[in-house]
């Protein structure tokens, strides 16, 4: 049986424009966002849903409108709006953007929303950029309206229990880590990273939770360090933004995580070298079965994290 995982891993070009863009119309950047506040009054947990998949969805609302099922997304280097719906909201055009998916790469259009309130947190002057989603309606089990992303990750402190689910946002300002302790994260094109030890391997991974699998690792990865090689594994395809590629399914024996050992760790090895996979500045990206083991706290603006090991279950009597 083919096994089949999203990630919606979907990234803006943040170089600047390429070398002929000079006989182009349009800028090829992302537009700058705007201030955030914070409503001191509002609860920070958000209303959350989980998809069949397993995914976190929220409700944002956007120049004053309910905005429908967000995927709310750490593997998205910039918030989107799913073409279908986007005329909904008068959004001001902004810039023609080069883009990187799972299934490759292209150039899209980005808008602007004047205002983007999600929870306890506004965000004016946000880019926005359009895509088709509705093909995850058949994943998911929702019509999907856009995806959180970096232009609101940036902005605040998250907890995040995938689990519960639960997520919370904070001002950055006074906040205090509950329990726990901060670690670094460096941002890779907008999206977190951190560093894991697999079967003997160091390695740099994204934290994608619009992943709803375990280990995805690079093809450069899989095929520098034969990572297929006397491995058990099936057919398997991994898709997202920009189409499906091939791919195999398969376990690692295990994955240590801030001090954490987690054994028997599902994992998919892409076979193309395609979109945000083709990469070899990491090794691969950490989604929801890895990091579910986890209570995460983001922050973005000061680079840095917090894994908290779930507590465990209590034993029964």
């Amino acid at each position: 049986m083919k096994t089949v995982r999203l990630a919606l891993v979907l990234l803006p070009s943040l170089a600047g424009a390429p070398a002929h863009a000079s006989a182009q119309r349009h800028s090829t950047t992302a537009p700058p966002q705007g201030a955030a506040g914070f409503d001191a009054s509002a609860k920070p947990e958000l209303e959350v849903t989980r998809a069949k998949t397993g995914h976190l969805l929220v409700q944002p609302t956007i120049n004053g409108r309910e905005a429908g099922w967000f995927i709310f997304d750490t593997g998205a280097g910039i918030c989107v709006i799913s073409t279908p719906v986007a005329d909904r909201f008068e959004l001001e055009p902004a810039a023609e953007i080069p883009v990187e998916g799972v299934g490759g790469n292209g150039t899209t259009s980005s808008l602007v929303a004047d205002t983007l309130e999600l929870g306890p947190l506004t965000l004016h002057d946000v880019p926005l950029l359009q895509t088709d989603l509705s093909f995850l309606r058949e994943h998911l089990g929702y019509e999907i309206a856009g995806v959180i992303g970096y232009g609101v990750l940036s902005k605040c402190i998250v907890e995040l229990d995938l689990r519960s689910p639960r997520i919370a946002l904070h001002d950055a300002a006074g906040y205090t880590l509950p329990a726990g302790e901060w670690m670094p994260l460096e941002l890779d094109e907008q999206i977190p990273t951190v560093k894991a030890t697999y079967e003997g391997r160091e390695g740099r991974f994204q934290l994608d939770i619009g992943s709803n699998g375990g280990m995805t690792f690079q093809e450069p990865t899989v095929r520098r360090l034969a990572l297929l090689s006397g491995r058990q594994v099936t057919d398997s395809k991994l898709g997202g933004v920009g189409g499906f590629i091939a791919a195999k399914s398969g376990r690692i024996a295990w994955l240590e995580l801030a001090g954490v050992r987690l054994t028997d760790v599902d994992a998919t090895f892409p076979l193309e070298a395609k979109g945000v996979g083709a990469k070899d500045t990491r090794d691969g990206s950490l989604g929801v079965k890895v990091l579910e083991s986890f209570l995460v706290t983001f922050d973005y603006a000061g680079e840095r994290i917090s894994f908290r090991p779930r507590p465990a279950a209590p034993s029964g009597g």
